[in-house]
């Protein structure tokens, strides 16, 4: 990046947060504009006055008062209009800084699956998130900047009346600060997603140690002095990579300090060369001073402008990323799915994960994929849902091949519960209605969906019901693993989808519980598809079908007792359950 590029990018950013502001904030920005604006007048009208006050100060009371009292109520102004624009400021700062963390939640909300997982993305994310408080501030550092140019331009005039020479240093002296950031601006560019990646390494640590789950194993463990040196190693390199910048600037900030003070002496120099009598030469003085105030503050403004520029190029080029036209839509029916001869092979992988694997359920059949760890079960599921790109085969869904499909319109088809089931720390009734895209659900509904998971018991025990916080951490309610499972699974069935997919829906449920759920399951049959991923023997008894997956391939299939008396991968899985 050039220092004409850090410039354009700098006027981009700037146009697009003022237009942001007045979007979102238009009679805070109008404060901010109006409180900038008379702070970038005061310094020359205190010139002119001061110049005024020296020709008047040896006449009488009546000549020299006006211009002290004037004097008077100019530093008055100054003073209680700086305090009260950074405050004004502040406030703005604030206000946009939550429409531009809204605004880039919504656009992680809409991220598809596959970019979800991706570490450039996580890194970018990171990094926009750790943006927000100066994307917040930007309008203002902007409106500060026009007004230091508005300073030292009304400085540059009124200095001119007593020294040319003077007046035109005095707007030079913003040079060196403009070159510093615009170097600045290329440095911060280059280490944005390599800090964004290392900051986030270390806000995971962190959330290791403070999380309910994690905490407690680590204490159990005593080495959560392990994870906190992780935590401050990751956060060191985060560091490190901001510190060269740091070190460097401070350098070039030394050398553009010094080009400034020469530009400046050389200003005091030609008004006390060129100013004609004492007056002129007092007033041009102030106005010097002036000078050095003013092209400390622009050098700030003009260095927010400069080294926030990458940030919210970054910023803009996530958001607008992600396309918000498609929502995903619950679908109503299926009659049948059908993966047909897939082949799925991973990046960077020499072998395929799945082999031309082959399964079909109609509606109201309860169908099983099993195998041991390894064996592709995931990587099935995963390119049945779209979240996967077969390199041969299709899926279909009522004989529709589902690529034809939006990403979202087919997720809306399906309802999933993995083993990594979110733990939501939320009030129970929107741990529950996040099942549905639009997150809209009555009170019966999301009791409906609790009782028909065998949770609704658990949670009527609760305090305060559905509005029962959940989670240690903010001071609600600490639950099980298996209640938490239960709530998982309510989700689904309150987002009511045709297909279901669940993937060891079980797992951390007591037995008596398990044959409650999948008994529910059972009963409520007919209104889905159901695929269930499961490692114990008595939960496949009732399938409707069973498919065995072994290195990636079906090796055999058929019912249960059609499997367990065949005497081959099947039986050799659950030789220790079935005895």
């Amino acid at each position: 990046m050039t220092r004409v590029d850090a410039f354009r990018a700098a006027v981009d950013a700037s146009v697009y947060s003022v237009r942001r502001a007045w979007g979102y904030a238009p009679t805070w920005l109008l404060r901010v504009i109006v409180g900038y604006l008379v702070l970038a007048v005061t310094p020359a009208a205190q010139v002119l006055v001061v110049s005024w006050l020296v020709e008047t100060s040896g006449g009488t009371p009546r000549e020299f008062v006006p211009p002290l009292v004037v004097l008077t109520v100019l530093l008055g102004l100054g003073q209680a209009m700086e305090q009260n624009t950074n405050l004004i400021g502040q406030r703005t700062a604030n206000r946009l800084r939550a429409r531009y963390q809204d605004e880039l939640m919504r656009a992680v909300a809409a991220l598809p699956p596959q970019r979800v997982g991706q570490a450039q993305t996580n890194a970018t994310i990171q990094g926009c998130r750790s943006s927000l408080p100066d994307l917040g501030r930007l309008a203002s550092s902007v409106v500060a900047s026009a007004g230091a140019l508005v300073t030292a331009a009304a400085l540059c005039v009124s200095v001119w009346r007593i020294s040319p020479v003077a007046g035109v240093l005095v707007v030079a002296a913003l040079l060196p600060n403009l070159l510093v950031f615009a170097w600045d601006a290329k440095m911060q560019d280059a280490a944005f997603v390599p800090y964004g990646e290392w900051e986030r390494r270390s806000e995971y640590a962190v959330e290791q140690l403070v999380g309910q789950r994690t905490a407690t194993e680590l204490a159990t463990l005593g080495s959560g002095a392990v994870v906190a040196e992780v935590a401050d190693t990751r956060r060191r390199t985060a560091n490190a990579i901001l510190d060269r910048i740091l070190v460097l600037l401070t350098r070039t900030g030394t050398i553009s300090g010094g080009g400034t003070a020469i530009l400046l002496g050389g200003a005091l120099a030609g008004v006390v060369v060129g100013g004609s009598g004492g007056a002129g030469i007092a007033a041009g003085i102030v106005g010097v001073l002036s000078g050095v105030a003013a092209t400390r503050s622009a050098g700030f403004s003009f260095g927010d402008l400069i080294s926030f520029a990458p940030k919210v190029r970054a910023y803009r080029q996530f958001v607008e990323s992600v396309s918000h036209s498609v929502d995903t839509q619950i679908r109503s029916d299926a009659q049948s799915v059908d993966a047909r001869r897939l082949t799925v092979t991973y990046p960077g992988s020499t072998e395929p994960a799945i082999r031309e694997l082959s399964f079909s359920a109609e509606k109201g059949q309860i169908i099983a994929l099993v195998g041991v760890n390894g064996a592709g079960k995931t990587t099935a599921i995963n390119t049945v849902l779209g979240l996967l790109e077969p390199d041969a085969g299709v899926v279909a869904v009522d004989g529709v091949d589902a690529t034809a499909l939006p990403l979202a319109a087919r997720l809306g088809y399906f309802g999933l519960l993995t083993q990594e089931f979110g733990r939501y720390e939320f009030t129970v009734r929107d741990t529950i209605r996040i099942g549905r895209p639009d997150g809209k659900a009555t009170d019966d509904e999301i009791w409906q969906a609790l009782d028909s998971a065998h949770a609704g018991d658990f949670v009527r025990r609760l305090g305060d019901g559905l509005d029962t916080q959940l989670g240690s951490q903010f001071g609600g309610v600490g639950l099980s693993g298996g209640q938490w499972q239960r709530l998982a699974l309510a989700r689904i069935y309150l987002r009511d989808a045709p297909i279901w997919i669940l993937d060891e829906p079980t797992s951390a449920i007591d037995a008596e519980a398990e044959q409650q759920i999948f008994a529910e399951l059972q009963r409520t049959r007919s209104d889905r598809i159901t695929i269930v991923v499961s490692h114990r023997a008595w939960t496949l008894k009732g399938m409707d079908h069973i498919y065995v997956l072994d290195e990636g391939r079906i090796v055999e299939h058929g019912t249960y007792e059609q499997l367990i008396t065949q005497q081959r991968r099947f039986s050799q899985i659950f030789a220790e359950q079935v005895a």
